[in-house]
């Protein structure tokens, strides 16, 4: 049995793939296995994993169309390692990362552990460390409670975990194969909700008994603001809204909701409505007015968001939030199609420049 599985879903990915795949060869950590899955693509990519299969730790699976949350179960599903990781095919680790994380997890035992990143900025090439506000290691049932409640939605207020990022992407993460299996944990369709990775993690932080927090950060996230701020997604507020159900669902079966409702109504309403609304006005979002109106409206009159907003969580919180807030409330369609108008605007020229 390798010490660790490392899955990397591939998909139409020619430019970026050999930097993320001689990154994981290049592990001090030797006894590792590579599973390159490929999910139809359409460019070489698939031509050049299979040139990497010379190596015997590389196993090239090929498998039919099925969004990033298939790729990954299906990547676990051939896996045999002791240990689960899963990497992005457009970004790369450092040579020590699985080496350090194996040691720590055995130190510890941990079911699961976590770990910080590097954000790669493609525009302006600015190398950013995105660490959580924690000392380091961390672990127990405090940080465990932590983690999870910062998964389900935001603070009330302006802490300093309001600024993490990526918090609930499967790629910063490393558990215990055993232990996932066990749980029956699978990655959701993309193609259905969005977000397809941050139910999974709010499920194994509820469900982990062991959970390490360790310091390091090993991994490249390739970032590119101007693609992010821009990019359009049709349906995006009923796929988030499905994203939510699932978790709502989850939280409601292991009696875990009412503790956590408020905080989940706000992340409903300050990342699912508000990046909904956003998403409206995205550069790449090529209808004209009447539809763009219906969008917001759409948005707007979502029943849940409607339930959110009744919710005094966020009143004392940053100043966008109560602004926010205050928008939603007003339930009117002119309002908040100005405002996102507005509001948009800066954040898409603002993320340019970043």
């Amino acid at each position: 049995m390798p010490k660790v599985s490392v899955i990397v879903p591939v998909y139409n990915v020619e430019k970026y793939l050999a930097q993320c795949v001689e990154s994981i060869l290049a592990q001090t950590l030797k006894d590792i296995e590579i599973l390159l899955v490929n999910d139809a693509s359409t460019d070489r990519s698939l031509e050049l994993a299979r040139a990497y299969e010379k190596d015997p730790r590389v196993k090239v699976l090929d498998k039919p169309h099925g969004g990033l949350g298939d790729t990954r179960n299906y990547g676990i599903a051939h896996s045999t390692g002791k240990y689960l990781v899963f990497i992005d095919s457009d970004d790369w680790i450092d040579k020590t990362m699985l080496q350090n994380l194996v040691a720590c997890a055995e130190e510890y035992s941990s079911d699961m552990l976590v770990f910080n990143f590097l954000r790669e900025n493609l525009i302006d090439g600015e190398q950013r460390v995105c660490k959580l506000p924690l000392n380091f290691p961390e672990y127990g049932d405090e940080i465990q409670e932590t983690l999870l409640a910062q998964l389900i939605g935001p603070d009330a207020g302006d802490t300093p975990w309001r600024q993490v990022e990526m918090l609930g992407c499967a790629w910063r993460r490393m558990y215990l194969r055993e232990w996932f299996l066990r749980n029956h944990l699978a990655y959701y369709n993309e193609q259905k909700i969005m977000l397809e990775d941050l139910p999974v993690s709010i499920m194994a932080h509820a469900l982990a008994q062991r959970v390490l927090v360790v310091g390091g950060a090993y991994y490249h996230y390739r970032y590119n603001p101007e693609s992010l701020s821009i990019r359009y997604r049709p349906r995006k507020m009923e796929m988030m809204t499905g994203c939510f159900n699932i978790v709502r669902k989850f939280l409601q079966e292991h009696k875990l909701y009412d503790k956590y409702n408020e905080r989940h109504m706000a992340w409903l309403l300050r990342s699912a409505a508000h990046s909904s609304f956003v998403n409206c006005f995205s550069p790449l979002n090529e209808v004209g007015f009447a539809k763009r109106y219906r969008e917001v409206r759409g948005v707007l009159h979502n029943p849940l968001l409607r339930q959110a907003a009744k919710s005094d969580y966020l009143k004392n919180g940053t100043r966008a939030d109560r602004m926010i807030l205050r928008v939603i409330r007003t339930r009117s369609t002119p309002i908040a199609y100005l405002f996102y108008s507005v509001y948009s605007h800066i954040l898409f020229k603002n993320a340019r420049k970043k």
